[in-house]
């Protein structure tokens, strides 16, 4: 039961990442790269969306017990 538990968080992380993830990459090619802090508003987004998804890796591993 815990597992599928784990599962739902790591699934629900992935999608939660890829969101914001598609949020930094709209915010590029919408007004980032003319902007003098441009790469840190995009290296910002990456980081977010990839602590995102280590976290629901990491419910993931801690719920399956393993």
């Amino acid at each position: 039961m815990l597992a599928r538990l784990g599962n739902v968080f790591y699934w629900l992380g992935c999608g939660i990442a890829a969101l914001i993830f598609a949020g930094g990459v709209a915010e590029w090619f919408g007004e980032a790269q003319y902007r003098a802090d441009g790469r840190q508003v995009i290296i910002f987004f990456a980081v977010a969306a990839f602590v995102i998804w280590l976290i629901g890796r990491a419910l993931r591993y801690i719920l399956s017990g393993i």
